[in-house]
């Protein structure tokens, strides 16, 4: 495994969220190959993340950024904007699985447009639920999906602070 020291001497940080070859500025890191290539998931495509192979193994490269500046390679790493490529350290921060999952996106039949929002069909209103902490948490029906968005919103801040999802 990889320590500040050594990566600090391969690589130099720039704000953009890039790491550059320390003896060689000009070349970003993951423009040339095995050097920082785009890892991206087959069945996922907007699962991309820039990844590098150093002495044999592979890590991620939001991953050597957090290690750059803080010294240690955490678990997991949440980009705030939900963005894989943007590995400025103002968009990294240490995650749980569970709080990495906070900060997802609706999912694609997601019918209502609002993440823990959806048409009951028994009940003839819009059911708002929270999914924390591997349970889903049911909060209540409403008959205006706007008023339903609402507590959607407050119920994601409640149940997931700073990892709360707005959109």
């Amino acid at each position: 495994m990889i320590d500040q020291e050594t990566l600090k001497s391969l690589f130099e940080y720039r704000s953009d969220g890039c790491l550059v070859l320390a003896n060689d500025p000009e070349v970003d890191l993951w423009k040339r190959r095995p050097v920082g290539f785009l890892s991206q998931s087959k069945d996922r495509p907007e699962k991309s993340y820039r990844s590098t192979k150093i002495k044999g193994k592979h890590y991620r490269i939001h991953s050597l950024i957090w290690l750059w500046h803080y010294g240690e390679l955490p678990k997991q790493i949440d980009h705030i904007n939900r963005n894989g490529l943007d590995n400025r350290i103002e968009n990294l921060r240490i995650a749980t699985n569970s709080q990495n999952m906070m900060n997802r996106k609706k999912f694609k039949n997601n019918s209502s447009g609002v993440t823990g929002v959806s048409w009951h069909k028994n009940q003839d209103k819009w059911f708002v639920y929270v999914d924390a902490n591997k349970k889903r948490k049911n909060i209540g029906y409403f008959d205006d999906l706007e008023l339903a968005e609402l507590v959607a919103i407050e119920a994601r801040d409640l149940y997931h602070g700073k990892f709360a999802r707005l959109a």
